[in-house]
């Protein structure tokens, strides 16, 4: 009986993939972690004031520190990503909670600082003293513009008007202030704004444009921040940049949206696997129907991966499978 001579039949890991390496290539010689890395330090020249370690986190945003907090539910929220942005990195609010509780956290991060508040907290002059206590309260501020039905300015309330004030149901429009309110047109620069609020002795400068309708809101707080952390990764309005989380089920674009009409300044399409099918095609949906916001892809440890992603869209990817200390991703899915 003569013996066959043709060759046995590869094993999946030696198959060639479109890369023209075999899954068992990949795994010969050594790999390392983070773990496995020490950087030893050695003789230097360069003043720490002389260092630059500002990064790329997409095609548009560049962050002072490269420092990007994860979007988990027990790590980010407002608090930490204003906390983070004020340092110069950026901070992905997590998606485990519901759309409008997410857009509410990224808005906080917005409204938090900035140069001229381009959406500032307000009160119809039909409004009543209860009303304005309630947004004082929620939103950690002193003072609340009043405007008309067509968004004149009217007047300005602030706690001194409120102080001593028991009669929750008053209109406000009997104790603010209506005359000689101090304002400043769109185009003025942080530098004037601040000879103005300095000059007499206020501590908000309301926005105005030529029709008298309130456009913004610049406070000397915000001011004085913007000396006290220069490194801080703003966007062009002066405003602390966010991402926030994404995934990829049914209600992913209205999350999209809103978080984007919240201010958003990148989402971050977050799974396990992020070379897969459904992630490519949300990716798309989401480039497609939001083209001005940044997307970022992950996770993925691949070069495959990475190209897949950029050709579908992405404005970065994250790459990564579990190099946390508490993931168990690796030794659940063996990567």
């Amino acid at each position: 009986m003569e013996r066959s001579t043709a060759a046995p039949p590869r094993k999946p890991s030696d198959r060639p993939q479109e890369n023209g390496l075999t899954v068992s290539s990949k795994f010969t010689g050594e790999g390392l972690t983070y773990d496995d890395v020490l950087l030893v330090p050695g003789y230097s020249e360069v003043l720490p004031r002389e260092v630059d370690i500002r990064s790329q986190f997409t095609r548009n945003i560049v962050l002072n520190i490269p420092v990007v907090s994860a979007a988990m539910d027990t790590v980010t929220g407002a608090e930490l990503a204003i906390a983070i942005a004020q340092q110069g990195g950026i901070g992905v609010v997590h998606k485990n909670q519901s759309i409008g509780e997410q857009a509410a956290e990224v808005r906080r991060v917005k409204r938090s600082e900035s140069g001229m508040i381009l959406d500032p907290v307000k009160l119809d002059r039909d409004a009543v003293v209860g009303d304005a206590l309630r947004l004082m309260a929620e939103h950690s501020i002193g003072g609340i513009p009043v405007i008309d039905g067509d968004d004149h300015l009217v007047g300005i309330v602030t706690n001194r008007d409120l102080r001593f004030e028991k009669k929750m149901g008053r209109p406000v429009a009997e104790i603010m202030t209506t005359s000689n309110i101090i304002t400043a047109k769109p185009d003025t620069t942080m530098a004037q704004a601040e000879e103005i609020l300095q000059g007499h002795k206020i501590e908000k400068l309301p926005v105005v444009n030529t029709d008298g309708k309130l456009v913004g809101l610049i406070t000397y707080k915000d001011i004085i921040k913007l000396k006290q952390r220069p490194n801080a990764c703003k966007d062009r309005h002066g405003r602390l940049r966010v991402a926030a989380a994404i995934g990829v089920t049914g209600d992913t674009l209205e999350r999209a949206r809103a978080l984007v009409e919240a201010g958003v300044d990148a989402l971050v399409i977050d799974t396990a696997h992020g070379h897969s099918k459904g992630v490519l095609d949300m990716l798309r949906v989401v480039k497609r129907e939001l083209p001005s916001v940044d997307v970022i892809v992950g996770n993925i440890a691949t070069a495959e991966a990475a190209l897949a992603l950029v050709e579908a869209g992405a404005d970065a990817v994250k790459v990564g499978i579990g190099p946390g200390s508490i993931c168990t991703t690796r030794v659940i899915a063996g990567v």
